[in-house]
């Protein structure tokens, strides 16, 4: 069994002493930022460390009871308005959380043969620690979609239980592999990758070849598919059913049986027997021709934005506008795409980015090399931003694969120097952002706290892999932190009289990347570049309205409605 040698010291240079002393300050609640940050990387880097940190508390004990009490005191992403609470616990559990990923691997690879009992616990562990979400498929795309309730968006999974959809189409995905379009207004749930309950509304399915034995549900009976596409029409009076291609059994309440192939159907009455030997044609396209007018559509809207881009470039508080452009070729300068009349009405404009590191990519509108992946070890874009500000506002369009990382940048100034901004997301889902007050590094860690703004929770796993607009706006005048998800508020928090910051600066900084100062000489870093892509990112000098706000959403969102 592999083990490793006991080492004097860490690979910082740390002794066991200075180990076990910041251990102790960690555990209460004692230790200072830049002990945090020494410890942070030593808990990354040796296993030593990790080893005694288990061995000191029994982790595998303490998390459970920990991370039960830090979700109780999370406030509901429901309410609009945070009340300051201290934040000791939530940094703590943070931190504890993330060790916790090590210490499992580590009780894996070290526990020797007198843990063997202890086996079964780890892997229960394990399991119950791994990312998990509900749902049989996904909302591929809608038009003109209106929903009884909150709004589903595209890319996301549709949940359990009846869903009412008012008015227009949706293509629904299903994990089998059946593509549908619905038509409002249709009342419907997916009971199961291969079957769909229809109360009410008009539907076509269209079912692959693994998907054959796909049942589709309705008060008259059910249709079994037997390959490869037909059309559903249902209501309070009757079913309708017509095959447009292949194969269909289908089964009424009264237990009878029949097949229908291509062209045939039949209309049930709502006791499900026989209306009519024959139906209607159903005019619903298919998920194809829906895909292909959903992608006109979206043209349409990326025309609109570009518009709205010209207009926004003029805004005399833009300090920074980088988007990437897929027709540059290779490049590593990001361009500040700012205008002149910031420069005229004297705002300090950050210069061009420089890309290390991240990897072009398909960007929210589906153009190759439009966006940049920031997954790989490393990546940043380094930009600098002078002079000193009266609030700020922070925007980017971001699609995140995982947050995986104790803290995700979004985007982080060198160090973090007194009057500096911090904006990122935390591994629990939740935004994060700091200005520094100067004069604060003598107060105690859980008010130093106090600088700190987080959202609640509001990113899970169900939405890796879609395209979000995040903002955060610092606002001096009305001493206000709020933050965006899709152009809506979900958190707004007052900033306490005594860590407001009046003049904000910035200076050298990294997008999606923390870069401490350059003239460190130690090549140790901590990881905390983001898990995901980004196309687009300003940075405004001043606080940006709600409405100015939700206009960037609707003016970005490829599948506005």
């Amino acid at each position: 069994m592999y083990r490793t040698t006991p080492a004097c010291h860490g690979r910082n240079g740390m002794t066991p002493d200075e180990q076990a002393t910041l251990l102790d300050a960690l555990l209460d609640g004692d230790i200072n930022e830049a002990d945090f940050l020494r410890l942070e990387a030593e808990l990354s880097v040796d296993a030593e460390v990790r080893k005694a940190y288990y061995r000191r508390l029994e982790m595998d004990l303490l998390l459970e009871e920990v991370a039960a009490e830090e979700v109780h005191r999370l406030p509901p992403l429901a309410e609009p308005i945070l009340q300051r609470t201290p934040k000791r616990g939530l940094w703590w559990a943070g931190l504890l959380a993330a060790i916790a990923a090590g210490l499992v691997l580590f009780v894996t690879m070290f526990a020797g043969p007198a843990d063997q009992n202890d086996r079964p616990q780890v892997a229960q562990t394990i399991q119950e620690n791994e990312p998990s979400a509900t749902g049989f498929g996904v909302l591929s795309g809608q038009s003109d979609a209106v929903w009884e309730g909150e709004a589903i968006e595209n890319g996301g999974l549709l949940p359990q239980g009846e869903l009412h959809l008012v008015s227009g189409l949706v293509h629904v995905e299903l994990f089998s592999g059946v593509q549908m379009v619905i038509r409002g207004e249709a009342m419907f749930s997916i009971d199961s990758p291969m079957q769909v309950s229809l109360r009410k509304g008009s539907a076509r399915a269209h079912v692959p070849e693994p998907a054959h034995g796909f049942r589709l549900k309705t008060g008259a009976g059910e249709v079994i598919d037997l390959g490869t596409e037909f059309t559903v029409d249902v209501d309070e009076t009757r079913s309708s059913v017509k095959v447009v291609d292949g194969e269909v059994e289908l089964r009424t309440r009264e237990a009878e049986t029949r097949r229908l192939r291509d062209g045939e159907g039949v209309e049930l009455a709502a006791d499900g027997t026989l209306a009519k030997e024959s139906a209607d044609d159903i005019a619903l396209i298919g998920p194809a021709a829906f895909q292909d007018v959903l992608a006109e559509r979206q043209s349409d809207q990326y025309r609109r934005w570009q518009l709205a881009t010209q207009l926004l470039r003029n805004d005399p508080r833009l300090m920074a506008h980088y988007l990437v452009d897929p027709t540059q070729g290779w490049s590593r300068t990001l361009v500040n795409r700012a205008s002149a009349a910031s420069r005229v009405n004297g705002t300090a404009i950050a210069g061009d980015g420089a890309v290390v590191a991240a990897t072009p990519t398909q960007d929210r509108w589906g153009r190759d090399g439009g966006a940049l992946d920031f997954s790989r070890m490393g990546s940043r874009v380094r930009v600098v931003v002078p002079g000193e500000h009266r609030g700020l506002t922070l925007m980017c369009w971001v699609k995140i694969n995982s947050l995986d990382r104790w803290y995700n940048s979004l985007f982080l100034t060198d160090g973090h120097e007194d009057r500096e901004p911090h904006w990122q997301l935390m591994n629990d889902g939740r935004m994060f952002f700091s200005v520094k007050p100067p004069d604060i590094d003598h107060l105690p860690p859980a008010e130093r706290e106090r600088q700190v703004f987080y959202s609640p929770p509001f990113w899970e796993t169900s939405m890796s892999g879609q395209w979000i607009m995040l903002a955060t706006v610092y606002d001096v005048d009305q001493k206000l932190v709020t933050h965006y998800v899709n152009g809506t508020p979900i958190s707004r928090e007052s900033i306490p009289e005594t860590f407001l910051v009046e003049s904000i600066k910035i200076g050298a900084a990294s997008i999606c990347n923390w870069s401490e100062p350059m003239y460190r000489s130690d090549a140790t870093f901590v990881v905390r570049n983001l898990n995901g892509c980004v196309d687009e990112f300003a940075l405004f000098s001043g606080a940006l309205s709600h409405e100015e706000i939700s206009n960037l959403y609707h003016a970005g969102n490829p599948n506005e409605r």
